[in-house]
């Protein structure tokens, strides 16, 4: 049969009725051996429910198709779908946690994640263990944090960066970036230097990982930091300009415009009218 574990807040079947995006019903894993399966009606499952793979191999039956889930990868259920699940191979072994609430489907779907299994990186264990003490605790602020942490497994259900590989190589540019953004001769291939790679392939990568040019990325940081520097400072704009790595006041009014659609006198003027 398998290893399960499951922890719900009292009567898992009553929504509650504080005020909260979603409510967490209940969380746990399961570690299902060969030839474990599945098979409740949707009626019976009034809640999102969020699989994620540790390890081994599962199948999931969809009224059109059967699907398959492997380790690193996701797939959720909408409220009322049937769920018919079984083990390929040896053992299935994955994290799970349900919410409900009026707008729970709604705030699922928000995501805007396929209904297929889809890779999104090294199951998050500690944030599912994390659920279950605060199931358990049973506090308002347990409720609120729950959601928090819920929101989080959410949002790395999309792929995160991973701890080695391409994505580490963009995760340590961001890192320098952030750490030396007011360093006016930091630049896109200064930075490939420092991390050991070719321009070119920093610039694919980094394309891959976040979908802009390391360029464009080092260029939205100074002028975020230039936009903070004018609504809270009150720095000449040719120190705000030369203070966020562009020394060339025209330049640096004219981008502040394009991003605006002010100088950054009126800019300033207006308050940060984003």
């Amino acid at each position: 049969m398998g290893k399960i574990r499951i922890v719900s807040r009292p009567e898992p079947n009553a929504v509650p009725d504080f005020p909260e995006p979603f409510h967490v019903r209940s969380v746990g894993s399961n570690e299902s051996d060969c030839g474990w399966s599945e098979s409740v009606p949707g009626r019976k499952k009034q809640f999102v429910q969020l699989f994620w793979t540790l390890k081994g191999c599962g199948r999931i039956a969809l009224p059109d198709r059967e699907i398959v889930t492997r380790e690193g990868e996701v797939f959720y259920h909408l409220p009322g779908e049937d769920h018919r699940h079984g083990t390929i191979g040896k053992r299935w072994h994955y994290h799970w946690f349900t919410f409900d609430g009026p707008r729970a489907a709604e705030f699922m779907s928000s995501y805007g994640y396929s209904r297929d299994s889809r890779y999104a990186g090294e199951c998050p264990v500690k944030l599912f263990l994390e659920l279950e003490l605060l199931l358990r605790e049973r506090t308002p602020y347990a409720r609120r944090h729950a959601v928090a942490v819920a929101a989080e497994i959410l949002a790395l259900a999309g792929g995160g960066f991973s701890s080695h590989g391409p994505g580490n190589v963009v995760r340590r540019f961001i890192e320098i970036a952030q750490e030396s953004q007011l360093d006016t001769r930091l630049s896109a291939s200064r930075l490939a230097k420092e991390l050991g790679v070719h321009r070119t392939t920093l610039n694919r990568l980094f394309q891959q990982e976040m979908g802009m040019t390391p360029g464009s990325y080092l260029q939205e940081l100074r002028i975020q930091h230039a936009l903070s520097l004018l609504r809270e400072t009150e720095l000449p704009i040719k120190a705000v300009a030369a203070e966020c790595g562009m020394p060339y006041a025209g330049y640096f009014c004219r981008l502040i415009r394009r991003v605006t659609g002010f100088t950054p006198a009126v800019y300033r003027k207006l308050g940060g009218v984003d």
